[in-house]
């Protein structure tokens, strides 16, 4: 078999290196030498709780662990007696709070009610104030007026041949014209004035004030009674200042 130039230098490549680890191998490794030291570790010895010497001596530790479990025991019912102190405290505040809002809200309602009775006796008083002016703005003009009607002079005369005038208003007129007023009537046989007409040709004022006063104080006269079953006239009114 032929090895090829290339074949003989890898194997001497390897075979070189081989060699050079198992030198390296040997040198690394030395022979035992010297003891192993020896190492103490210290355990912590447990301490033995001493027993009792007595039943006192028993008692005494009974009576230790019970007042340290009440202690404690009164330790927890101090904070929850904290705590509940603490939400009492705080309704209280909140109570105190809600008490003061209502108190503010009752008072301006109260201030409100106040001021509209207030408000509204003014205003009736206002009123009762006006009313009374009005009033008195009343009879002043109708004191005038009457004033004035007693200051003025009226006769009145009918022309009805034959009849008499059982009832025949004599005016007292509040107009403020002068004249006088002739109204046509025609009376029937009991007495009763069934028409009435102005007469403007025998008057000598055409006021209407004057001839409604004339028609109105007619409506409430009448005659006696008679045969005939119409019979015309005249009244004539007489104004004058």
């Amino acid at each position: 078999m032929k090895i090829s130039h290339s074949d003989k230098a890898l194997l001497i490549t390897v075979t070189g290196a081989c060699l050079l680890v198992l030198v390296f191998f040997f040198l690394g490794v030395k022979p035992y030498q010297g003891e192993i030291a020896e190492e103490f570790i210290e355990v912590p010895l447990i301490a033995e709780t001493p027993e009792p010497e007595s039943k006192n001596e028993v008692r005494e530790i009974v009576e230790q662990k019970t007042t340290q479990r009440s202690n404690q025991a009164y330790n927890s019912n101090a904070m929850r007696n904290e705590s509940r102190q603490l939400f009492k405290d705080e309704d209280d505040v909140r109570k105190a709070i809600e008490e003061q809002q209502r108190g503010s809200v009752s008072e301006l309602n109260a201030e409100n009610d106040a001021y509209l009775s207030e408000k509204q006796k003014e205003r009736e008083l206002a009123l009762a104030s006006k009313r009374e002016q009005i009033k008195a703005s009343i009879e002043a003009r109708e004191a005038a007026r009457n004033a004035k009607k007693g200051n003025r002079n009226s006769t009145v005369t009918y022309d009805l041949a034959g009849r008499e005038a059982i009832r025949i208003p004599n005016p007292v007129y509040t107009c403020d014209a002068l004249g006088t007023i002739v109204i046509d009537i025609t009376v029937n046989s009991k007495g009763t004035i069934v028409k009435k007409e102005y007469n403007k040709s025998a008057s000598t004022s055409s006021n209407g004030c004057l001839i409604d006063q004339a028609l109105d104080y007619l409506s409430r006269a009448y005659f006696d009674s008679a045969t005939l079953t119409e019979q015309e006239g005249t009244v004539t009114y007489s104004f004058q200042g």
